[in-house]
């Protein structure tokens, strides 16, 4: 798995530069893949399982350097044309320089941190990415920095950071969303659009957000323009992420969403081998394959059906999954990354393409919100009222309560009761001290989708030292979520469909009969299952655990939620796994 590391000091101090000097002797061993991409005073820069997207760019003039994948920024009048990675010269390199950064986030996209040395200011800055999800971390050790992306190189230099507990309370009252507080004690974050800047001495000096998408800045109102627009960028990025790959991995699930960008791979000229995955529950009442075939089939693309096997997911018997800096999901490491694993192997694949993050820049989640943008733009008029409708009838309510409540947002603002409503699945089990409202804009949540959740980059069911595809989500990058936010929520709920505008878009790459379907089937008992078969084993976990302890959980909600028989508790299961989940990361740092 790709992943770098660099070393930032004081190339004045004497002591400092021994200890970066004694760091780097010891990083080369661990590993035969690492190299040295970057080393000029105060600063060196390493990185390790380089693939043909994700790899490293020295920028001209000792520059710094990029990590990851990045590309210049489309041009929507381009029909789904490709790009290529982007190269940097000396002019682009004195811009980013110049402007602190602010050009990458502006002119380029991609998952990418970039290193920028100003030697005029004696600045180092790092820049990650806006929608990117490889890891950058930093934490002080010997008077040198280390900025990393994998927290097993860390530990295997015989760095340990204890939790830290207001982390633990906030990702909690959140719902496991993104928490701007640092998990470990010691290791601070770099977040998706955040440049920070060390001076000199390798000192923090300032963090700086450069990027937040703003839904409420729309001005493609033309329902033609902005489909014609939307397919353009999608394309256009799913092309450009496949680009130079011979063969690629794409999990299929018969969603519009995994079918827009699979019909999106189809459609470029040289297209790379496309193999098809999809997960199913054998013998469920709700079984994606009967969909997934109508994508797949008709194309001659390789498909490839895995059975989900809860029964034997033994969680007493699972090793841990590997050290990360946030926690990560144990039930869906190990039903996924051994299956993916094996098929990247098989078929010569570094990449999996999925339709991550559909459900939100395509406005699936927040429809309702439709009446609200119809207001602002028409009033109460005969377009808003018909809208209103259409959400009404979506959400088995009436036209007056659809309407009066955006009337009230619009008038009044928006309630906190709805978004602790939002949060509230997710946090049954939380004991009142610790539940919080989320200070983010309910809309604005709900359009993040997977961008308001923690990086989810490395396969932890594996070692980090072996080989893994990484996930290229399309409808998540930059230039997708940045269009899609321009375009009013009532126009991407076209023909008071969910998800309207996408259908009309990519009408001629999704089968007719996903075209029409406006629901999805789930496997709704495999949690259950899972959770019934582990049960002596989550009740030790989560009531004895620190969770409890610490008072975070409210102890007789878990028991309830936990008994053999019947039982009242509206906790569910994806609830009580996120728990557990957390408590075993906990016990895994310790």
């Amino acid at each position: 798995m790709f992943r770098y590391l660099a070393l930032v000091w004081n190339a004045e101090c004497v002591k400092s530069s021994a200890s970066a000097e004694n760091l780097e002797r010891r990083i080369r061993p661990l590993s035969p893949s690492w190299e040295v991409i970057l080393r000029t005073a105060g600063v060196a820069v390493l990185v390790a399982d380089r693939t043909c997207h994700f790899s490293a760019q020295a920028l001209p003039g000792a520059g710094g350097v990029i990590l990851g994948e990045i590309f210049p920024r489309l041009n929507p009048s381009d029909e789904g044309a490709a790009v290529g990675l982007a190269k940097f010269d000396a002019s682009e390199t004195r811009a980013a320089i110049g402007s602190q950064c602010r050009t990458l986030a502006s002119r380029y996209w991609g998952d990418y941190i970039a290193f920028i040395l100003d030697a005029d200011r004696g600045a180092r800055y790092f820049f990650k990415a806006p929608c990117g999800s490889l890891p950058c971390h930093f934490t002080e050790h010997g008077g040198v920095q280390l900025i990393f992306s994998c927290l097993g190189d860390c530990r295997e230099l015989g760095l340990r950071f204890p939790v830290n507990w207001t982390f633990v309370r906030k990702s909690i009252a959140s719902g496991s969303r993104e928490v701007r507080e640092p998990s470990l004690l010691g290791v601070s974050t770099v977040y998706r659009g955040e440049c920070i800047r060390f001076n000199r001495e390798a000192r923090l000096e300032s963090r700086s957000g450069y990027w937040q998408p703003d839904f409420a800045a729309v001005d493609l109102v033309e329902p033609d323009v902005a489909q014609q627009m939307m397919r353009a960028t999608v394309l256009s990025c799913v092309h450009s992420l496949a680009m130079g790959h011979e063969s690629v991995l794409a999990q299929v699930s018969g969603g519009l969403d995994s079918s827009i960008v699979l019909g999106c791979l189809g459609a470029m000229t040289r297209r790379p081998q496309i193999t098809c995955y999809t997960l199913f529950m054998p013998n469920s009442v709700c079984d994606e394959r009967r969909w997934a075939r109508q994508v797949a089939r008709p194309f001659g693309y390789r498909q490839i059906e895995a059975p989900l096997e809860p029964e034997k997911l033994v969680y007493a018997n699972l090793p841990a999954l590997g050290a990360s800096v946030e926690p990560a999901s144990y039930f869906t490491r190990w039903q996924k990354g051994p299956v993916e694993r094996e098929l990247a192997a098989r078929y010569g694949a570094a990449v999996m393409f999925n339709g991550e993050g559909g459900d939100a820049v395509f406005c699936s989640t927040s429809y309702v919100f439709a009446v609200d943008h119809c207001l602002r733009r028409y009033g109460l008029s005969f377009r808003t009222l018909r809208t209103a409708a259409q959400v009404a009838r979506r959400r088995d309510r009436t036209v007056w309560n659809i309407l009066g409540k955006a009337l009230a947002r619009e008038m009044l603002g928006e309630s906190t009761h709805d978004r602790q409503r939002t949060l509230e699945p997710f946090s049954r089990l939380v004991s009142s001290e610790v539940r919080e409202a989320s200070s983010v804009n309910l809309e604005t949540l709900l359009r993040m989708g997977p961008l308001a959740f923690a990086l989810n980059f490395y396969d932890a069911s594996a070692s980090h030292h072996d080989a893994a595809p990484y996930a290229a989500s399309p409808l998540c990058s930059q230039p997708v979520v940045e269009l899609c936010a321009r375009i009013p929520v009532d126009v991407h709920f076209a023909d008071g469909r969910n998800r309207g505008l996408a259908r009309r878009a990519f009408a001629a790459e999704v089968p007719e009969p996903i075209l029409r379907r406006q629901w999805k089937d789930r496997p709704l008992l495999q949690l259950g299952e899972v959770i019934a078969l582990n049960l002596p084993f989550i009740r030790e976990h989560l009531l004895e655990g620190r969770l409890v302890k610490e008072r975070l959980l409210n102890r007789a909600a878990v028991e309830q939620a936990l008994s053999d028989g019947p039982t009242r508790s509206g906790a569910i299961g994806s609830e009580i796994l996120m728990h557990l989940d957390l408590e075993l990361w906990i016990r895994d740092l310790a």
